[in-house]
């Protein structure tokens, strides 16, 4: 059964980038524009093989969602990437606990989004990793 990730994010002008990031990785490409259709999405499909998560969403915010997915059965071990162009301080210290795996700054280098996720879905990548925007593998 070949590897899912979920890529929630409200633009879809990103969400198509991330696809077409994603395309040499040959994996199934879920999307959901908001928190709750990416919790729909897990209830309903599974848990993704890996997620790519955008920070700053309309209504609830990347870290409110991913509190959301952490609390369902099947959403306590997804290898998270968040995504954001703020400060990462906050957000860190918001997602704390949540077990996010790499934190990327926006722009973010395709290079080392691929490279992540390969290990991700590897699982060499461990929760709390540091943010690969500024990481050599770019």
């Amino acid at each position: 059964m070949p590897s899912t990730i979920l890529i929630v994010d409200d633009q879809e002008l990103m969400i198509r980038v991330l696809q077409a990031t994603l395309r040499p990785l040959e994996v199934k490409i879920g999307t959901a524009k908001s928190g709750a259709e990416a919790v729909r999405f897990i209830e309903e499909s599974g848990a993704p093989s890996a997620m790519i998560l955008d920070f700053s969403m309309p209504g609830q915010d990347g870290v409110e969602t991913l509190r959301q997915i952490r609390s369902l059965p099947n959403g306590a071990a997804i290898p998270v990437v968040m995504l954001t162009a703020r400060d990462q301080t906050l957000i860190r210290k918001a997602a704390e606990g949540l077990h996010v795996h790499v934190f990327m700054t926006k722009p973010f280098s395709p290079t080392s989004l691929l490279q992540t996720l390969r290990e991700m879905l590897e699982g060499g990548v461990q929760p709390g990793c540091p943010d690969t925007s500024t990481d050599s593998r770019m």
